[in-house]
């Protein structure tokens, strides 16, 4: 519900965040932060509060319970005066009145924050849509999955990325009899995040543990009538199944600034303070784009939060200018850490790239450190957490590495 009494003073300042996930959430709690008398609310089409989506994995996989997943409970929005609607979808904006139409109400504003994140996408696949093929992007969504692994046999997992290869540990511990099968149409294991030494170290630690991995395996289509029955690939290999789940990335969701004549790209357009083509109007998290970029990852979120909200209140910051990709995570139960430019073969011959890798006896550690100009820009440890902050800062900082550099190629060299 939409409707509510003024509080305070005329010249309040009112700012309305649409979406209630880690960007929303978190510049909501940062203009409150700055500012105990500003008049907030957030719009949300769920019907829960903000929970981290990588929550969603645990729940698919039944190690948590859904009632764990919200980061803050209802009351916590209560007592930081943050208005919170469950269940609001946005219909459209009038940047021009400065209002939100949603579910038939108006609610005004003097600053707006579009935090519309990003939605699955789905392939133009043959033979969708079907029963039984999911997305996994919010509760409801891995409520659906979860069910359906229950009773099924073998599920295929049409991309080997992230979440991918998330789903496919999920479902096999919510169902311990399942067979999966990941399908990855590239040459590799996580593109983003791994060379291809990795990524060759980590499909062999994945299918020690009973999950079969195609890489090379383009998908053509989903076949059955009504009901998965099987995917066929591009070189016509059929493979059984009775699930699939689609892990195919995502896409920014600008239909609403779009429709209210924001300027879009492939991301909403913001600059360095994360205003958009409206001076009144911020964007930030997954669905915005600056300089070119696009960030689908939580730590921009958080920094753009904190950047957006000292902007719309006047105050002294810097503008943002991008965050340093990085990922410290656990892979199908595998420590993974992702820094910087991990991929040089994108770069010109003459960059000067230098690339230094060591892996264990045992082949239960792989790391590689990328250097330019006698500078760390990138590095991967995979089966290890040990050096990830002290890498991870080198990067950041742009620190000579010529004292390290001859112990780089040591697999048992600590920093």
């Amino acid at each position: 519900m939409l409707e509510r009494s003024r509080v305070g003073t005329g010249d309040m300042m009112k700012v309305v965040v649409v979406g209630n996930n880690v960007a929303g959430t978190n510049v909501a709690k940062a203009l409150r932060d700055s500012d105990k008398n500003l008049e907030i609310d957030i719009l949300t089409e769920e019907h829960i509060q903000y929970y981290p989506r990588p929550k969603l994995i645990d729940y698919l996989a039944g190690t948590v319970d859904e009632k764990a997943l919200p980061f803050y409970p209802l009351d916590w929005y209560e007592k930081n005066g943050l208005r919170l609607h469950l269940g609001s979808r946005v219909d459209r904006l009038d940047l021009a009145g400065k209002t939100v139409h949603a579910g038939g109400k108006a609610l005004r504003y003097d600053k707006l924050v579009l935090a519309t994140g990003s939605s699955a996408f789905l392939p133009p696949l043959k033979g969708l849509p079907k029963e039984r093929v999911f997305t996994l992007r919010t509760i409801d969504d891995a409520r659906r999955m979860r069910e359906a692994a229950a009773s099924s046999k073998h599920a295929v997992v049409i991309g080997g990325g992230l979440l991918g290869l998330e789903s496919a540990r999920a479902v096999c511990q919510a169902n311990p009899s399942l067979k999966v099968t990941v399908l990855e149409y590239a040459e590799h294991l996580l593109m983003r995040q791994l060379d291809h030494e990795g990524a060759k170290v980590l499909q062999r630690w994945i299918e020690e543990l009973g999950t079969k991995v195609l890489t090379k395996a383009e998908t053509d289509e989903v076949m059955g009538s009504g009901t998965v029955t099987g995917v066929r690939l591009k070189d016509g290999r059929v493979i059984d199944c009775d699930m699939v789940i689609v892990s195919a990335g995502t896409r920014a969701n600008t239909g609403l600034a779009k429709d209210a004549g924001l300027k879009v790209n492939r991301g909403i357009v913001v600059d360095g303070s994360l205003r958009t083509s409206d001076p009144d109007v911020y964007a930030l998290g997954d669905a915005i784009e600056l300089d070119g970029r696009t960030w689908g990852i939580i730590p921009p979120a958080l920094e753009q939060a904190k950047v957006a909200a000292k902007k719309m209140l006047g105050l002294e910051s810097p503008d943002y200018k991008g965050t340093v990709p990085s990922n410290t995570l656990k892979v199908m139960g595998f420590d993974l850490a992702s820094i910087g430019t991990v991929r040089s073969e994108h770069e010109q011959p003459e960059s000067g790239f230098e690339e230094i890798r060591a892996t264990t006896q045992d082949g239960k550690v792989y790391k590689k450190f990328v250097i330019r100009d006698g500078r760390m820009i990138g590095a991967i440890l995979l089966g290890t957490k040990k050096e990830v902050n002290r890498v991870t800062k080198m990067i950041k900082d742009g620190e000579p590495v010529d004292a390290v550099k001859p112990r780089l190629s040591d697999p048992g060299f600590s920093f």
